[in-house]
């Protein structure tokens, strides 16, 4: 009688731990392991002005970015014939801002660069910005309805576009409101554009930046984040 029920607690033990095998496999919902964290941007420090170069498919593009607070103002250009402005604000370190062209500047601010991708007409630029020291940056200057704006390199050389005009209000509102041929269309606006290198930006004997505009002497003026197009 003992053997019999010895084998039967047995039996019943093993068909137990198949239970609890059974039940264990897969994933529990109560397993523990590595956690995945979202990494997020660092804050922007309260001003500071960010420059990089890049290349593309043999496509050249400079892009200062300036921070004033929360405020954003960036300017993008070949030093030739392209040029695209960006105002907005930052958040938690990360920027999101389109172009009047609807060009768009998306990058993240990691604690010391400002990684991310420009993308001018048509055209991405993956980028890092390196942070850069007055009189690094971008600077603007108009006369007469023609505005100038370049933006100068910590190694001092500069490059900028000259913008006479060629480009109504009433244009980009055409051609937002053609939406079946949106992008046809806003690149038909944008190469009416009145767009050609820049004079040469100079250090005058004061320290200040100087330049001329078709043939007219200017001050150009540096850019920040508060900047905004008249």
């Amino acid at each position: 009688m003992l053997t019999h029920l010895r084998a039967l607690l047995v039996s019943i033990g093993g068909l137990l731990a198949l239970g609890v095998v059974a039940c264990s496999g897969g994933s529990s919902p109560e397993a523990t392991g590595p956690s995945v964290v979202a990494t997020s941007a660092t804050t922007f420090p309260p001003s500071g002005t960010y420059i990089a170069d890049i290349t593309r498919d043999g496509r050249a593009m400079s892009i200062g970015i300036s921070v004033d607070g929360s405020d954003i103002a960036a300017y993008a250009c070949n030093g030739a014939d392209d040029e695209a402005w960006f105002f907005g604000s930052e958040s938690t370190g990360r920027i999101d801002i389109d172009s009047r062209f609807r060009d768009t500047l998306e990058a993240t601010f990691d604690g010391t660069d400002v990684e991310g991708e420009l993308t001018v007409n048509g055209v991405a630029y993956p980028f890092v910005a390196t942070p850069a020291q007055a009189p690094a940056g971008v600077y603007t200057a108009d006369t007469g309805g023609v505005r100038s704006t370049w933006v100068r390199r910590p190694d001092e050389y500069a490059i900028g576009v000259q913008y006479s005009g060629g480009v109504s209000d009433h244009d980009l509102e055409e051609a937002d409101r053609q939406r079946l041929a949106a992008e046809q269309f806003r690149t038909q606006v944008r190469s009416r554009r009145q767009l050609q290198q820049a004079a040469q930006l100079v250090v005058l004997d004061n320290g200040t930046m100087g330049s001329t505009i078709n043939g007219r002497a200017v001050t150009p003026t540096l850019v920040s984040g508060s900047f905004r197009l008249g």
